[in-house]
């Protein structure tokens, strides 16, 4: 029997199965394969991404294979002449040697493998010749540069995505004779670099680079490690922790309406999340039937709106290669309604907060760390030290420690910047000093020049009857003139829904802090009382509103203003772009001082009505409030500097 690079299950029973248990997926395969057939293909490369053109190949092929009808090797044959008539793979920013070639090796690769029985042998021989170029490009390329680019970023996608590429090209031509010995290297490599990779990822399965390069890039940790099984027999699956873990991650970081995400880090928008691909292989490896659950809601009900709200290619539809081959029956799909309510993600420094498992229900993420994840921070100094690396491939980390985003009522509240090329403290929900934030800033990568102390750090986490209390600290990350040495936000969401912020600033000099939140839309009422110390503002989105209070520890200003984010896309597609509206408000300090306290409180609730919450501040310091609700009353204090509820 014929073997297949990366098909592990029997091919006859595979056959049969696409009349069974996976017809549904063969269905979108088959829908994937007529949209391939409309497509017109360039006999010039594209000036953009060419990856849909990779994973295309894999697609028809894979219905061939299935079916043996010719109308799909015909399409094949079609997208396999375009990549191989092309000189180069890759357009503007290198060329051969990252993502659009890699994806290219990926389809090509299987393409080959897999219909070289049923191809001409002059055919075999354009592709062999094609795809010994292009590897040969790509690994020397990643020799060349080992330390200082993609090669060695091993937390970053451009590594996982080439080398998998490269890895199932040596599969492919190890069968022939002349191209074997270096087929051999460019598996070797690929097998030592994941490795080292799965070794030191996070082991909570977090990922720093963000919910939208989840998706696109930690796939291909899934697809690699199944490659890697299937061909050796070596099984990540059963000894990363990250692979088994990062399913939450995903979960936790999904709004509650389970179509937009929660979008830290670099995320083009709020729909380009999911991975089908990830969540049926977590399924099938790890028996988790509530990845099944999201795969199957995926599927069902969000497949295109996720396809035609995400700006980021090759998208999610083609992900139907995956879906077939890692779609397991026997995993019985779980509801998420058991699942507890609040989750802490210790290496990236994440905390996240929901009230219930709603559609509509509160969700809030605060976040606090070091660039990249505790794990990958300390790892990249090791290979600094030990071995002369610059590997702070940081470049979708973004300066957001003790930043917060809230979602309600199918709402965001409060909102991040999502995809940003040129970082800035300001582009998100934290303390400003002098207007300023973290070193080296309005760059893509402002971390390449830290040094190691620079970290923001979780101080301290509790879950307390599904309330969170969470201490954030970041003055090491702030610009070293400004010689901070306290930027301490604490977070407590009351049994009342309230979510409080208690905010310390301590520095060597005096200094104007700004207390800065952004939302989608500004608020209808704002108001600051005859003290100049206390705000309140009202904020209404839809079917959701929220109301903010704020007590300052001196007399304090309150401004508005419009922060518009725009983002290329990608350097192939300069005019392709992203754009976030933010509507800021800001609250600062009339009289510049060392010190400076914010005591804010929130509360989210439906736009229909008035709000259900009425705040008292002490009269006289910032220490003290009462939140009175239609039913209770709750009463904090702050105590030797942390937040109590007092009776």
């Amino acid at each position: 029997m014929k073997d297949y690079v990366f098909i592990q299950e029997n091919i006859d029973e595979l056959r049969s199965s696409i009349y069974t248990n996976k017809k549904r997926f063969f269905r979108r395969l088959d829908e994937q394969c007529v949209r391939y057939h409309n497509m017109r293909l360039s006999e010039n490369h594209p000036e953009g991404s060419s990856t849909y053109m990779g994973i295309a190949i894999a697609n028809l092929a894979l219905a061939y294979v299935l079916t043996e009808q010719e109308h799909y090797l015909d399409d094949a044959r079609r997208f396999i002449k375009t990549v191989v008539n092309y000189p180069h793979w890759g357009h503007a920013h290198l060329v051969d040697v990252d993502l659009s070639a890699a994806w290219i090796l990926f389809g090509l690769s299987i393409g080959y493998d897999w219909l070289k029985d049923v191809i001409t042998q002059e055919e075999k021989n354009e592709i062999c010749e094609k795809l010994l170029l292009q590897s040969r490009r790509m690994y020397t390329f990643k020799v060349k540069t080992e330390g200082e680019g993609w090669s060695t970023n091993y937390w970053q996608n451009h590594n996982w995505i080439n080398l998998t590429g490269l890895a199932v090209a040596g599969y492919a031509l190890l069968s022939e004779e002349k191209y074997r010995d270096e087929a051999l290297d460019w598996i070797t490599s690929a097998k030592e670099n994941f490795d080292y990779v799965y070794q030191n990822m996070a082991a909570d399965g977090s990922d720093y680079e963000g919910v939208v390069y989840w998706r696109y890039g930690a796939m291909w940790l899934f697809v690699y490690a199944h490659l890697l099984n299937e061909r050796e027999g070596i099984n990540y699956f059963k000894s990363s922790e990250f692979l088994k873990n990062t399913f939450e991650y995903r979960l936790y970081q999904s709004a509650p309406n389970l179509e937009e995400q929660i979008n830290f880090g670099d995320c083009h928008d709020k729909y380009s999340g999911h991975s089908t691909a990830i969540y049926y292989k977590t399924a099938s490896e790890f028996k988790n039937g509530y990845a099944q659950y999201m795969g199957d809601f995926v599927v069902n009900n969000h497949l295109y709106k996720e396809a035609f709200e995400s700006g980021v290619k090759p998208g999610i539809l083609p992900e139907c290669f995956f879906e077939l081959l890692f779609y397991d029956s026997t995993v019985e799909a779980k509801l998420l309604d058991d699942l507890p309510t609040t989750k802490y993600f210790e290496d990236l420094g994440l905390v996240v907060y929901r009230d219930s498992w709603a559609r509509d229900a509160l969700h809030v993420s605060f976040k606090s760390g070091s660039p990249g994840g505790k794990t990958q921070w300390e790892k990249l100094w090791e290979l600094k030290n030990k071995k002369g690396y610059n590997c702070f491939g940081l470049s979708h980390q973004h300066p957001d420690n003790n930043s917060f985003i809230i979602h309600y009522g199918g709402k965001f509240l409060s909102i991040d910047d999502g995809y940003n090329r040129s970082v800035k403290a300001s582009d998100h929900n934290m303390i400003l000093v002098d207007g300023q934030g973290f070193e080296d800033e309005g760059v893509n990568n402002i971390f390449k020049n830290y040094t190691q102390d620079m970290i923001g750090e979780m101080k301290s986490v509790e879950f307390i009857n599904n309330q969170v209390y969470a201490i954030g600290e970041t003055a090491k990350t702030y610009k070293k003139a400004l010689k901070m040495k306290q930027v301490e936000r604490q977070m407590l969401i009351t049994e009342s829904g309230c979510i409080i912020f208690y905010d310390k600033t301590d520095s060597e000099n005096i200094h104007e802090y700004t207390w800065q939140m952004y939302t989608e839309t500004y608020p209808e009422n704002i108001a600051i009382d005859a003290t100049m110390t206390q705000v309140k503002a009202e904020y209404k989105n839809g079917l959701a509103a929220m109301c903010l209070w704020q007590k300052a520890s001196q007399e304090v200003s309150v401004g508005q203003h419009l922060n518009t984010v725009r983002a290329v896309m990608t350097t192939q597609e300069p005019d392709n772009y992203r754009e976030t509206h933010m509507k800021g408000l800001t609250i600062k300090n009339q009289v510049k001082n060392e010190k400076m306290e914010f005591l804010t409180i929130i509360k989210p609730y439906s736009s229909s009505e008035k709000c259900p919450v009425e705040i008292q501040f002490s009269s006289d310091n910032i220490k003290e409030v009462k939140i009175q609700t239609y039913n209770q009353e709750e009463n904090y204090r702050i105590i030797n500097g942390i937040i109590k509820k007092v009776e």
